[in-house]
């Protein structure tokens, strides 16, 4: 996809996101940050920063995004270091917006503190202990989260991945393969209460902001479901080896992660050996997820922006060689 596509919206997003700036009463007018699942927006004035998400009832509906806001409010009001979700003056986290193309959904957020992540900046032993403190601490959160009166669950991991999985073509034999492998191999784990549970699912590394003393405030908990918290884990260490050229592509042998990422994580959950062993095979899962992800938002055999160029490359080279599934 053309860096035009992910910075151009329509009149009708635009629309919906002024109609935010009146029913959340933000001050000034709002402006493209990006698009893709939705169109995000910010607008207000300094210190007073919101987003604005624009969601399409096709990607959405309105009872998953109130189950997603339900359990971000929650997590927030637990002092997780999140950004959480506001109401409009009508009290609602949702509104819905008409345009002549149909309805839109509407949700606004305060803005995260910080910069986005950079390695030359911020890859240090402070920056993994705080990113485990803040996953460790959610999921112990989640752990005592129930959802709110009239709010439905969100969903699971098996509804998510049999619907990406389908956007995998025929004759991409080797993914269809590894899907195949990881579905059978993940569908034999345990989903007990203190291995399993609603989670953020992409924590990757511009889905959260660094602020000072390497604090991280997360965003952008569109796509959580009840996942294994390893898996969780497991995003960060994948899009670490995805995107930042890292010496080994050797799950198992990343210091960062087994010292000082896990070591913030016990602060606040227990993880058992046998757990860790299986973040690898969790690697796995989200490299045929993303890949599937792929196949459904772009053209695989017109890959224009540098990111998705070289992610596609990578994956492919993660299915000759891919981790052990324990």
């Amino acid at each position: 996809m053309s860096q035009e596509f992910y910075s151009t919206d329509t009149p009708a997003t635009r629309h919906a996101a002024d109609r935010a700036v009146s029913s959340w009463n933000i001050d000034g007018e709002p402006r493209l940050l990006g698009r893709l699942e939705n169109f995000t927006y910010e607008a207000g004035s300094y210190g007073r920063e919101r987003i604005i998400r624009v969601t399409e009832p096709s990607h959405r509906t309105i009872a998953e995004i109130e189950a997603e806001l339900d359990w971000l409010r929650f997590i927030s009001e637990q002092g997780i270091s999140v950004a959480g979700p506001l109401p409009s003056e009508n009290g609602n986290l949702v509104e819905t917006f008409d345009a002549e193309d149909g309805p839109y959904l509407v949700s606004v957020f305060t803005k995260a503190p910080g910069r986005p992540m950079r390695f030359s900046l911020d890859w240090n032993p402070e920056f993994h202990r705080n990113l485990g403190e803040l996953i460790g601490r959610m999921h112990a959160a989640t752990m005592i989260y129930r959802p709110s009166e009239g709010i439905q669950q969100r969903g699971s991991w098996l509804e998510e991945m049999r619907y990406i999985g389908q956007f995998i073509p025929k004759h991409e034999a080797l993914a269809r393969r590894e899907f195949d492998e990881v579905m059978e191999w993940a569908s034999s784990l345990e989903t007990g209460p203190d291995t399993f549970g609603l989670v953020h699912t992409d924590l990757n590394y511009s889905n959260f902001f660094v602020g000072e003393a390497s604090s991280i405030t997360a965003f952008d908990f569109d796509d959580c479901h009840y996942n294994w918290f390893a898996y969780d884990l497991a995003v960060t260490l994948f899009y670490a080896l995805l995107s930042f050229d890292l010496p080994s592509m050797d799950a198992a042998q990343q210091d960062w992660f087994n010292g000082p990422l896990l070591e913030g994580y016990g602060r606040h959950m227990d993880i058992s050996d046998e757990w860790i062993k299986r973040v690898p095979g969790f690697v796995r899962y989200r490299r045929i997820d993303l890949f599937a992800f792929i196949c459904k938002e772009l053209d695989l055999d017109n890959l224009t922006d540098p990111w998705d160029i070289k992610a596609m490359r990578r994956i492919r080279e993660g299915f000759l060689s891919p981790e052990p599934l324990v």
